[in-house]
This record gives C-alpha cells, structure tokens and sequence, in this order.
C-alpha cells in the first residue's frame, strides 16, 4: 500500500523521494528547469510570488490558452507568468478580456518556412500588453523591470552617463498592442548583408517585422523561461524608423546584455545584421 503523504501536517520535507521525483517531473513537463528553480531559492521575493500562485490555484485561463502553454512548453509567456515573473496585478475584469490564443494547433506543429524545425520548437509565444498596473509598457518600462543589479538585464540604462535612450520616441512612448505574439526565437539565416526591402522581401506573407519593444520583450521572456541566450553577438533589425535608420536590435550575453543600434540605413548591408520575424496573427 502507498505511503500516505504527511506533508500538512509535519511540511514538505518529510515528501519521500518518489513524491519530489513526481513532482519535479510534472513541473518539467510545463517547461520549468533547473534555473527557475535555482532563482526560487535565490530570490524570496520571486519565491513568494510563486508560492502565492499555487496556493491560489493559478489563474483561470481560457481552454485554448491553457492547450497553447502545453504545446508551446518552455517557449510560452502568458498572463500566469506576468503574474510570476513580474508580480503584475490583474483585475477580473482584465483577465476576462485575456484575448484567445489565435494560432491553431496545426500551424504550431507544422514545419517551419524559416528554418528546418517545427514552429513550436523555432517559435515563442507571448501575451502582449500595452500597460502594466497602469502605466504604458514602454523599453523604459522594460527597464524598470530588468534592473541593472539583476538578470537578465540591459547593456545601458536611460540614467546611464553614455545611455542612448533619450529623446527617441520608440523608446520613450512606442508599446507593443494588446495581443499575442508570435516570434521566430533566433535569427533568420540568409537574411544578412541584404538591405531592409531584401530582407523584407525573403520573409514568407505570413511574417511581419516586429516593433523593436516587442523583439526585445520576446528576447527577455525566452531567458527568464529558459535561461538560454541565443545568437548572442548578432544584430536583428526592427520596424521602428530613427533618424532614417532602421533600428536594430542587439542581443548579447549575461554580463553586456541586451541593447539597441540605430546607425545603418536601409539601404546599407552588413553581413552580420539580419531581420526579425514575427507570425502576424491567425496565420
């Protein structure tokens, strides 16, 4: 007969080792690893975020959504890990308005036009909002969340002596909508040393070039679910315009990280600046 658990009575370190075995199991199996749960014990705060989470059975999402976050695993963000990740505070009335995840289960497990894998393996999948607890969700928003002192972080800040951020609207005032996303996680090979229209052209219709915000925000949530930074040293452009340049996205390691460039016109080729991808929705 099994072993009845007493863990209410006397906490959770009298678990026997299968119970923790299974346990960490069904967590991996929704895409935790080994470094979320070296952040639970590095961080109370993050602990006691998460702690709150399970004692109040999560949130109440949408059947489509909950199918999403299991196909997609590791490469899913959504409102359970707003409220994880950052501690944002959601009315009812918000999460009632949580919009349906709108890629179909055949486009998640169908090759990808982009690369030789299937999209959701390639891809990664989040929630956008425009504002969190009230105010506008800009890279300076952004920042506020991911300060300098922690992981993952910016390569500069707006306080910074040498920052760039000032006086650029995209920066400053540009959010991303109200949506999910879509976006391709690494770089488009084949892509570099073509001008912003070449790279353009060679992206399948059902691909869009996303806001710088929303390329950086995917960048941040794939190393807070993942711990992973990919193509470090290579430089995306985005759809945001400054100056006549095509602002560009860079995403380096842990001790730089991540940045932004706007010096290389469209018109200008570089061998190591390719374009980002983002599926546009529904498609």
């Amino acid at each position: 007969m099994k072993k009845k658990s007493t863990n209410r009575k006397n906490g959770l370190w009298t678990a026997s080792y299968e119970e923790i075995g299974a346990t960490l199991k069904a967590l991996q199996d929704h895409g935790v690893t080994l470094e979320h749960l070296a952040r639970l014990r590095a961080e109370p705060e993050y602990a006691k975020r998460v702690a709150e989470h399970i004692i109040r059975g999560g949130v109440e999402d949408s059947m489509r959504n909950k199918l999403a976050r299991v196909r997609m695993g590791q490469n899913f963000f959504g409102i359970e890990d707003w409220i994880i990740f950052y501690g944002i505070n959601f009315s009812q009335e918000q999460l009632c308005l949580v919009p349906e995840f709108p890629w179909e289960d055949d486009i998640l497990m169908s090759g990808c036009p982009l690369c030789d894998d299937m999209i959701k393996n390639c891809h990664f999948a989040f929630l956008g909002l425009d504002r969190i607890n009230g105010d506008p969700l800009t890279i300076l928003k952004l920042q506020d969340l991911h300060p300098a002192t922690g992981q993952p972080r910016f390569a500069s800040y707006y306080y910074d002596n040498e920052s760039h951020y000032s006086n650029k609207k995209f920066v400053t005032e540009t959010t991303m909508s109200s949506r999910w996303y879509l976006l391709h996680i690494n770089i488009l090979y084949g892509s570099g040393n073509r001008t912003f229209e070449e790279q353009e052209a060679i992206l399948p219709a059902e691909y869009e070039v996303p806001l710088l915000i929303v390329e950086i925000a995917k960048d941040l949530f794939v190393l807070q679910k993942t711990g992973i930074y990919a193509n470090l040293s290579k430089y995306k452009r985005c759809a945001d315009i400054y100056s006549g340049c095509r602002v560009i996205a860079r995403y380096f390691d842990a001790n730089n990280g991540l940045d932004f460039v706007d010096i290389l016109p469209d018109f200008g080729r570089r061998n190591y600046i390719y374009i980002a991808a983002s599926r546009k929705p529904g498609v």
